[in-house]
């Protein structure tokens, strides 16, 4: 009896150490976990990037950008109602190590409740405001991601959002004032060309709206005047305000569609004919081969891109389409040599397609009334207004010009069942954009475009099937695998 109490007692001692043993080794797992994670995190080790497009780590062009950022220049970027763990503020710690300088605080609205009453921030709005001395930049939410309509992806502009804010804010930033002409029924920037506004502000530029009749001038910070298919002529004193402006070596982006102004325009052919060039709007170029065509649509047109340096980063794999489009004529090579202007063709149609000026015809096959041939559809026109003389450089006015105002517009697009904005499709804000950069005379170091595809997968029914057996099928298969080897086991016992 006293050797089964004894057994017994062994049993028990050998279960609680066993048991003992157990606890004490998961209590050092756990604590060997711990100390890792805290030991990491003080270290402030960064996190690795695996992606192929290094997509969570700084470009070389925003560190090149910021490392010219002075170091006595204080910088703080405020991310409100962000936490420590997301994406966003990983990639904005990294412009820390860049420059010193620059520092990061994660808070709130009611941790700072001064500077969000100062700028408008409301709570949960996850803004950034960055701030240098009295100069600041703030950046909402919304402002982070943008929608390619043309491949259906979801665009993450967070780092060009970031780079450009803090570039802005400090010494090196410059803040380029682009006017859009109003009063003649132009196209509105907050309308017609809200999108193409917020693709200019995203760059960095200030876009206002100028009225020639109020204002009597244009400002000296004009970089550059963008006139949007007016639907009336200008006045005397706009006209001669326009031709001043261009004589001192003002820059003109000159967007037009068909059918938007009377066919009385003098005072607006007199500002063109400084460059040689006229815009005939009272047609349309209606394309015949299909390759230069989308959705079999003949006035959908994908124009011959030639190279510049304006489409340079467009020129060979990239498409721009223009939606039933004028046309630009020009005069005599002689001519344009005698107005001091060089010509650099953009954009032109092909040899298949005509210009047609009848409305009513039905058809998209050409017709004897039809001008078949290719057209030069936008254009560069450099005109030296005044001559070098010594040190002094030449002055030159650039008239960067387009037959087309709807690809850049807001305007819808139908396509099926979509309705999608012109200024979407391919490459067309880069082409406005660029064109803009050129006539301002943008730095480099100003522009950082980096785009970030987010692809969303929708699996086919199949798929979907094999997806649910995996994810949902497996584990109870492993489950009920359990229970029978159990059962197995406590019968042989």
């Amino acid at each position: 009896m006293k050797k089964i109490k004894e057994i017994f007692e062994s049993i028990k001692l050998k279960w609680l150490r066993d048991r003992l043993l157990t606890v004490i080794l998961i209590a050092i797992l756990i604590a060997a976990f711990i100390g890792i994670n805290l030991g990491v995190q003080a270290l402030n080790i960064s996190d690795i990037d695996l992606t192929e497009e290094k997509i969570f780590t700084l470009t070389d062009q925003s560190k090149e950008a910021i490392s010219k950022i002075p170091e006595e220049e204080e910088i703080t970027v405020y991310l409100f109602d962000y936490e420590e763990d997301t994406s966003l503020v990983d990639l904005a710690k990294q412009y820390t190590d860049v420059r010193k300088n620059i520092k990061i605080e994660l808070t709130t609205t009611t941790e700072k409740p001064d500077l969000a009453q100062e700028y408008g921030i409301s709570a949960g709005s996850y803004s950034i405001l960055i701030i240098d001395g009295e100069k600041h930049k703030l950046i909402n939410q919304t402002e982070l991601s943008t929608f390619d309509y043309s491949t259906g992806n979801t665009i993450d502009i967070t780092e060009q959002r970031l780079t450009n804010g803090i570039i802005s804010v400090s010494s090196k930033g410059e803040i380029l004032s682009v006017y859009m002409l109003t009063g003649h029924k132009e196209y509105s920037s907050v309308s017609e060309m809200a999108t193409f506004k917020q693709y200019l502000e995203l760059e960095n530029y200030e876009i206002k709206e100028l009225d020639l009749l109020i204002s009597g001038k244009i400002p000296d910070d004009c970089k550059t005047l963008v006139i949007s298919s007016p639907r009336s002529d200008f006045t005397d004193s706009e006209t001669d305000i326009i031709k001043k402006y261009i004589n001192n070596g003002g820059n003109i982006v000159w967007f037009n569609d068909a059918y938007t102004q009377d066919d009385k325009t003098p005072n607006a052919q007199s500002i063109l004919d400084m460059y040689g060039v006229t815009i005939d709007k009272k047609g349309f170029i209606v394309e015949q081969d299909e390759t230069r065509m989308i959705s079999e649509n003949p006035t959908i047109i994908v124009p011959t891109v030639n190279y510049s340096e304006i489409t340079e980063d467009v020129y060979g794999t990239g498409i721009v389409l223009l939606f039933q489009s004028g046309r630009l004529k020009f005069v005599a090579d002689e001519k344009l040599e005698e107005l001091k202007v060089a010509k650099t063709d953009l954009l032109i149609s092909s040899e298949k397609s005509f210009f047609r000026t009848k409305t009513d015809i039905q058809t998209y096959t050409a017709t004897k009334d039809d001008e078949v041939g290719s057209n030069v559809l936008g254009a560069i026109l450099d005109k030296t207004v005044k001559d070098a003389t010594g040190d002094q450089e030449a002055v030159v006015s650039s008239l960067v010009i387009y037959a087309n105002n709807y690809f850049v517009s807001d305007a819808p697009v139908i396509l099926g069942q979509q309705s999608i904005p012109a200024i979407y499709f391919y490459q067309n804000s880069n082409l406005a954009l660029n064109t803009i950069a050129y006539t301002a005379k943008a730095s480099e170091g100003l522009v950082i475009r980096k785009n970030i595809e987010n692809t969303y997968y929708t699996a086919t029914q199949a798929q979907d099937t094999i997806i649910r057996v995996v994810v949902y099928g497996v584990p109870v298969l492993i489950i009920i695998l359990g229970i029978v080897v159990w059962q197995v086991r406590r019968r042989k016992k």
